[in-house]
């Protein structure tokens, strides 16, 4: 800091020239200064340096040096090595033209500490004003210079964010005269700083609060109602060229000043993406509406959190009227409420188990079969916040292709009926025929006894397999049994004619009362039994039918040497899996080499 004043009088200078003109001698003026609080200096001008010839006390406590250390020595040995500061470039110059000055500068106490001294130069003239000494009045002003660096710099990083920031600064007086503006304001409305600084900051804004401004800004100063001031909103900005934006402004008052700062953030782009979100929402919102399909959205606690217009529709229970509610509570069967909860716990953890079964219970009690997807839904830190159903009603598709399989079992049953009462009964009149045929000639001993034999047997054969033909084409009984007769008559069927062991389990009674289940769970068997038979080389085959409180299973398990290529059972697998999916079944194979083959088609007791 630097004050280097020329010809002008201090007060200091004042006091010190009428000491020396009423003080006779210089030992005299020293002894005065000795007794000055202040830390004082007493310098001879020479041409090339000023030697010190008089300290005070307080000159030895401010720099820690002796007065016999300081004597003849030019005051910048306070300097140390730090002797090209600006401030001390200056204080030379005024020593050189007899001037006084006034500098802040950087000097250092005999112990090496840094301090920062102020030091004030008087000269003293003698009457024909030529120069006689120099008096250095001393100050140490670390204390004020470190303030004023930490409030530069704060001033610097301020000035550096207000450059830096995004958003329009503009600082006005109480006329709403501006003031001051950063950057991002020359960049938002168009003008350069020279453009704004001087004018109304009414040039901002669009009519009519362009007019209206000054009334507003002296309203507050005059009554302290604030309607924008310390409060903030929407407002519309016009730019240079004429053309306005959407903006939000926030001003605020200078404490203990009548300044008022204003930040001004563009909103051209928040709100075309704000549009933008609102015509993608609007989107979804109508896909969603017209979506034939099951939209839902579950807590991680299971509870509704939302669904559409389809399913409000087919389970006649309106979202506001379940929203928060348990969903298994509210829309599953009670038999299937447990096994869901436990696969719900599964997928909202991220895990593949579908926590669905096919059936939705509606208001009035109907059951509906639903085909369900599920796909956790997650925050941006991975976590899962919900749990995203979607699904398809195909109680209708179920009804459609159980009415043809329904079509196609009365079909083979009538088949069947034909071949047992019809082709059966022809093969019976002539197997007896066969038999008199061969009992006639037995007692003749004619050549042809071998030849009517033969027929007899054939004819005994060919009546054997259409019989069996017709229970194949008709093989469960429309009573509650008999999935279970035809299973056991199945097994027996295999011990007989292939061989093999093969046993039917059934520890307690399952009654099955829908025939189109029960015939395609008996056509799963015999797939599966085929497969044990032609490609596993099985000795033992186990068929199994069992019922729980959720469900049915039925079970084909032999000890062949497993599934050793997909061309094994291919088709057969599609078409168990085909069969399962029909009758709201679920079908597992597991298979391991060398150790057979288990089929397992479960059926949830909701879907009987």
């Amino acid at each position: 800091m630097t004050d280097c004043t020329g010809n002008s009088e201090s007060h200091l200078q004042l006091l010190c020239r009428l000491i020396d003109e009423t003080i006779s001698t210089p030992e005299d003026l020293l002894r005065t200064l000795d007794a000055v609080g202040f830390a004082l200096l007493v310098t001879m001008p020479r041409d090339d340096a000023c030697p010190i010839i008089f300290a005070n006390q307080a000159a030895v406590e401010l720099t820690g040096y002796s007065i016999e250390e300081m004597l003849n020595r030019d005051p910048r040995f306070l300097q140390g090595d730090d002797q090209s500061q600006e401030s001390v470039v200056a204080l030379r110059e005024s020593i050189q033209q007899g001037t006084d000055c006034r500098v802040v500068a950087r000097n250092y106490r005999k112990d090496g500490s840094l301090f920062w001294n102020e030091i004030t130069l008087i000269p003293i003239r003698a009457a024909d004003q030529s120069l006689k000494y120099f008096v250095q009045l001393l100050k140490d002003v670390s204390n004020y210079e470190k303030i004023e660096t930490e409030k530069q710099t704060v001033e610097n990083t301020l000035r550096s964010i207000l450059s830096s920031s995004a958003d329009a600064m503009v600082t006005i007086n109480e006329r709403g005269i501006i003031q001051d503006a950063n950057a991002a304001t020359e960049e938002i409305f168009g003008y350069s700083l020279e453009e704004l600084l001087g004018e109304n900051v009414s040039i901002l804004m669009p009519s009519p609060d362009r007019e209206q401004h000054d009334g507003y800004l002296r309203r507050y100063l005059e009554t302290g109602e604030a309607r924008v001031i310390g409060i903030g909103r929407e407002v519309t900005a016009r730019h240079k060229s004429g053309r306005t934006f959407p903006a939000e402004i926030a001003i605020g008052q200078v404490p203990g000043k009548k300044l008022f700062t204003g930040i001004v953030r563009n909103l051209t782009e928040r709100k075309q993406n704000e549009e933008a979100l609102r015509r993608e929402h609007q989107l979804n919102e109508n896909i969603i509406a017209t979506n034939r399909g099951v939209i839902l959205i579950l807590s991680p606690e299971g509870t509704v959190v939302q669904y559409n217009s389809f399913l409000e529709e087919i389970s006649g229970w309106r979202l506001a009227e379940t929203r928060g509610q348990d969903w298994a509570e509210r829309f599953l069967p009670e038999a299937d409420r447990d096994q869901f909860r436990r696969r719900f716990a599964a997928a909202i953890k991220g895990h593949d188990a579908p926590p669905f079964g096919p059936v939705l219970l509606t208001r009035s009690g109907e059951r509906r079969l639903i085909e369900w997807e599920t796909v956790p839904m997650t925050s941006r830190t991975g976590k899962v916040i919900a749990l995203l159903c979607t699904g398809q009603d195909t109680t209708e598709r179920r009804r459609l292709e159980r009415e043809v399989l329904e079509i196609a079992a009365d079909e083979q049953r009538r088949i069947g009926q034909d071949l047992h009462d019809v082709v059966g009964q022809e093969l019976t009149g002539m197997a007896m025929l066969a038999e008199t045929l061969t009992l006639a000639l037995r007692k003749e001993q004619n050549r042809h006894l071998q030849i009517a034999e033969k027929i007899s047997r054939g004819v005994n054969e060919a009546l054997t397999k259409v019989r069996l033909l017709s229970r194949g084409l008709n093989p469960v009984d429309i009573d509650a049994q008999g999935l279970m007769a035809a299973l056991d008559s199945t097994a027996r069927r295999i011990r007989e004619f292939h061989g093999l062991e093969c046993e039917f389990q059934c520890p307690e009674s399952v009654p099955i009362p829908d025939n189109i289940v029960a015939n395609q769970l008996y056509r799963i068997a015999e797939e599966a039994t085929t497969n044990a038979i032609k490609h596993s080389q099985a000795s033992q085959v186990v068929i199994g039918l069992s019922q729980t409180r959720d469900a049915i299973e039925l079970s084909v398990k032999d000890n062949g040497i497993g599934i050793q290529s997909s061309s094994d059972s291919g088709l057969g697998l599609r078409i168990m899996n085909y069969r399962a999916s029909r009758i709201g079944g679920i079908l597992t194979v597991e298979s391991d080499s060398g150790r057979g083959t288990s089929v397992t088609c479960r059926i949830a007791s909701g879907s009987l």
